[in-house]
Formats: structure tokens, C-alpha cells, sequence
């Protein structure tokens, strides 16, 4: 893109940009030097910058965020395999006992011979994610009232072709109304950003089954780093023919996945030309070809070269963007919308700017919108200016973040050797589900800040409570069982983790307002 020329020929860097942290690699004795003897970054052998960004970081040492992320890394890969065993085992009992009734009903149908084994690619299978949050039906649209607006027209979701406006606090028509019949975007992303956790059978008998939709298909991405799958997605349109929307959803951090939290945590960049420094997890995660700092074309090409990935392996950009032209070509009035939580939503933000790098105009002037959940930074102060001029000029990117939530306070913003930062619109909620929209960050921005503290745990108490009454108040469709009490209870420990739960994503979105002077 001309714009994207321009902005590249601007930065006036001259050699490579890039700084790829090898967590295998860090020593205990490295740690205590971070800590002590403070040596320049760049001069450790787990350290891989580039020769421009060393000359940018210069003798800095690095930070306590740099330290906090290799301990925290470190930890992850010492619980990756038993995580991985006892999550499996976890949530085979949990669909054993679903499907088959409980402790009762299990000894029922073994003296019937109809005991259920749950096998983990049928339809009836649910993740620990699914466990936590069973619901799959979608919520019908709230009626409009100008006096009582919720959040969901708030945020310029169209309501039967009307699109709330905040100044006049009345309606105006919009020319092409981003409506899911009597379903509003918002309630469409997050239930998809849920289920996308869940298997392909699933996945399509929710969409076809349970919300009417048409399910156009199920993608695994191949990652040439760790050589095997680690990206799922799925797309849907909302009806088989004349659709008016197309919506890809992002899979996102898995319970029980260390290697998926080890890289919302990481702090490796890769510099990408024109969008900026990018995360080089997430990047991987969408078919990164090279760790080329210097050359963004050779890092991630418009075109997937031959032999990138086994015979029968997808790699996920392509792919997806391979779907999506075709979608937008069998549908010429829908719209395109993108979603997906907690690495989810990393992969929905990245995936629109990598369009923009590779100059797909048509793909991104039918772009409606961009609204993740629970999402991690994925880039620097550049990145989002790139995002703003080149994606959100004709669309909306909205950045959904549930109290101290871990994962959109990672990776830290660990400046000058990590500049995270985040954009879009954040869209903030705290106590019972009241929100705001805030210009910035959410608080806490680093989560390890002494002064929020109290406030943290309290939150997580508050949560544990709340989960286990909101029903009372707010009907059945809220009340949860011991899986997701447990799951809050984690927070107890761990405070924010238990935030990270689609479960108060959804119900923000179908309970929450927006405070009127945040808007």
C-alpha cells in the first residue's frame, strides 16, 4: 500500500529490528544477573536482537518486567506436562460424568449396557472452557430505549437498521445495517469467541443447530516454529445465501495450554516495516515464514511460498484469507467481522493489519468490525497507529476488557526493550457489570502495580460471590455450577485469572451499561 510505503520509508532504520527472547535458553544464573549484576539486555545468549534494535537499547539493562517474564516462563514450562496430563484427565471425568448423567446416571447405564464414552471429536464434547460456560443459545437483541441505552447500542450496533447516536441520544439510519437478524454483533462475537475453544462437530452443530446460522468450516494453522497445529478458527455467515455478515473467529488460550499462556507472556518482537514491532508469538501463530527483522516481505509474504507447510497442513493467514475472498465474493452485500478472546483476540487484531501490509483493499474495505475479548498487546505505539490509519479509517476495533483480568496486562510494556501497548477502543467492566469506555488502558496496566492489590483480591472474593448468586437477580440462564465456582475460586490465588473467563465476557455484554460520562 502506498500509505504503508510511506510510513515505512519514514522510520529511517538501517539494519534489523528485532528481539527474540529464548526462554529454553535462560539460566537461573541469568535471572541473578538480570537482578544484580544488570548487564545491557542485548548481551545475553538467549537474547537474539537485531543490529539496529541493539544500537536502539543500547547498555539498557533489563527491567523487572524483563525478570518477571522469564520467571513466570520458566514456571510454565516446568508445569507444561503435567497441566497437559491432568487437563486431559479432567476433562475427559467432567464429559464423562455430563454425558452420562452424573454419579447416578452412571451406574444406570452400566446395569442398562449404555454407558457413554466421551470421545473428544464428537459433537457433544465440551472443553474446560465449555465446562465453566455451557451456554450456546443466543440472546435476542434488548429493545431500544433512549432512555435506558445499553451497552450494546452504545457502541453503534445496529438495532433493525438504526444506529444509536450519542450526541442526540436518539436513532439515525444507517446505509448498510451490520444486523444479525434479531441478534446484535456484539452478542454474535463474544458467543463465538466462546465456542471457537470447542471442536469442529461442535462448532458446526452450534451454528447450524442452535443459532440457524450457515457453518462454512473449521481451520487448523500450521506453525513452522513449533511444527504442529496451534491456530483454530472457524467461519460462519448468517444465512447460506445473500448473507450480510461473515465472521471469522480466533481460538484462544486453553485452561490447561502452558505453551499458549507462555506466549501471551512473552516478550519477543519481530520489526515489521510499516506495522511496527509485532509480537513474534502471535505472529508465528499465523504463519510467520522468517524472524527477519529487516525485511517484513521475507518475514511474512502476501503469498504463502511453496513447501511452507506439510502435505495436508494449512497455514492460518492464508488459509483464512483464502476463505474470506471467496465468502465476500459469494456474498456482495455482507460484511466481514472479526472476533476471537484472550490469544483469540491477539490473532483478530494482528490478522486485519497483516491485510493492510499486503495491500488486500478489497477484503479490508468490507471490513465491519474488530472486537476482541480478554485480549493480550500485541504490538508498539507504531503498530497501533498503523492499525488506526489502515484498518479502523473505515471500520471500529473494540477492545473488551473484564476487571484485572491477567491476559490484557501481558505482554508487559517493558520500554525501551519492550514497547507493548494496546489500541482500539477499550471497553472496561467492573462491580456488576458496569462499564466505561476509556481512553486508554484499563488500570493496572502492568498487573504487578503494590497499589491495587487489595483491590484485586477483592474483586476476586467479589466474583466468587457474585457467581454464585447472579442467578437469583439475573435468571437461570446465570447461574452456574461447582466447575465455574471452582474456576472463580482460582482467582483467590491467582487474582485476575478467574476474570479471564468468557463466562463474564458474555454476561458483560448481556447485563452491562456503560456509564454516560465515559462516553
Amino acid at each position: 500500500m502506498a500509505a504503508a510505503g510511506s510510513a515505512a520509508a519514514g522510520r529511517h532504520k538501517l539494519g534489523e529490528e528485532k528481539l527474540i527472547i529464548r526462554p529454553e535458553k535462560v539460566r537461573f544464573i541469568d535471572i541473578l544477573s538480570l537482578l544484580i549484576l544488570r548487564r545491557p539486555i542485548t548481551s545475553y545468549a538467549f537474547i537474539d536482537a537485531g543490529d539496529q534494535t541493539t544500537h536502539d537499547v543500547g547498555v539498557t539493562p533489563g527491567d523487572i518486567f524483563v525478570v518477571l517474564t522469564q520467571i513466570i516462563q520458566k514456571a510454565l514450562a516446568a508445569a507444561y506436562y503435567p497441566a497437559k496430563i491432568i487437563g486431559a484427565i479432567v476433562e475427559l471425568l467432567l464429559n464423562f460424568f455430563a454425558l452420562n448423567g452424573g454419579l447416578l446416571g452412571i451406574v444406570w447405564n452400566i446395569i442398562r449396557f449404555k454407558l457413554v464414552i466421551p470421545r473428544r471429536e464428537a459433537a457433544n464434547y465440551r472443553t474446560m472452557i465449555g465446562m465453566i460456560d455451557g451456554r450456546t443459545e443466543l440472546k435476542p437483541a434488548p429493545a431500544a430505549s433512549v432512555g435506558d441505552m445499553r451497552q450494546l447500542q452504545v457502541l453503534d450496533v445496529v438495532v433493525s437498521g438504526e444506529v444509536a447516536d450519542l450526541e442526540s441520544g436518539g436513532y439515525v439510519t444507517a446505509g448498510t445495517p451490520l444486523v444479525l437478524r434479531q441478534y446484535l454483533i456484539l452478542e454474535i462475537t463474544v458467543m463465538a469467541a466462546k465456542i471457537a475453544y470447542e471442536n469442529a462437530a461442535f462448532v458446526k452443530n452450534v451454528v447450524n443447530n442452535v443459532w440457524k446460522f450457515n457453518f462454512v468450516g473449521f481451520y487448523n494453522g500450521w506453525n513452522k516454529f513449533l511444527k504442529e497445529d496451534t491456530t483454530q478458527a472457524f467461519v460462519f455467515t448468517d444465512r447460506a445465501k445473500d448473507a450480510s455478515v461473515v465472521v471469522v473467529a480466533f481460538r484462544g488460550t486453553e485452561p490447561f495450554n502452558m505453551q499458549d499462556w507462555s506466549t501471551d507472556v512473552n516478550l519477543s518482537w519481530l520489526g515489521m516495516g510499516a506495522m511496527g514491532h509485532v509480537h513474534a508469538g502471535f505472529l508465528k501463530a499465523l504463519g510467520l515464514q522468517e524472524e527477519d527483522g529487516k525485511d517484513a516481505n521475507r518475514a511474512f509474504p502476501k503469498d504463502a511460498p511453496n513447501g511452507a507447510a506439510p502435505v495436508g497442513k494449512a497455514i492460518a493467514y492464508y488459509k483464512l484469507r483464502e476463505v474470506i475472498r471467496d465468502q465476500l465474493k459469494a456474498h456482495p452485500q455482507a460484511r466481514l467481522v472479526i472476533t476471537g478472546h484472550s490469544l483469540g483476540g491477539a490473532l483478530a487484531a494482528v490478522f486485519p493489519a497483516l491485510l493492510a501490509l499486503h495491500g488486500e483493499t478489497e477484503i479490508l474495505g468490507r471490513l465491519g468490525t474488530v472486537q476482541t475479548y480478554g485480549q493480550p498487546r500485541v504490538g508498539d505505539a507504531t503498530f497501533v497507529s498503523f492499525f488506526r490509519a489502515e484498518v479502523e479509517k473505515a471500520t471500529a476495533f473494540y477492545r473488551v476488557v473484564y476487571r484485572y483480568d491477567v491476559v490484557p496486562r501481558v505482554p508487559f510494556d517493558a520500554p525501551p526493550v519492550a514497547e507493548f501497548t494496546h489500541g482500539g477502543s477499550c471497553v472496561y467492566y467492573d462491580g456488576w457489570y458496569d462499564g466505561k469506555v476509556l481512553p486508554g488502558d484499563a488500570p493496572n496496566p502492568n498487573y504487578f502495580d503494590p497499589r491495587y492489590l487489595l483491590s484485586m483480591y477483592g474483586n476476586a472474593l467479589g466474583d466468587l460471590v457474585k457467581g454464585a448468586f447472579l442467578w437469583a437477580r439475573a435468571g437461570k440462564d446465570y447461574r452456574e455450577g461447582p466447575v465455574s465456582l471452582l474456576y472463580r475460586a482460582s482467582g483467590l490465588l491467582v487474582p485476575g485469572l478467574a476474570s479471564h473467563s468468557p463466562r463474564d465476557y458474555v454476561n458483560a455484554v448481556r447485563l452491562g451499561r456503560i456509564a454516560p460520562k465515559s462516553l
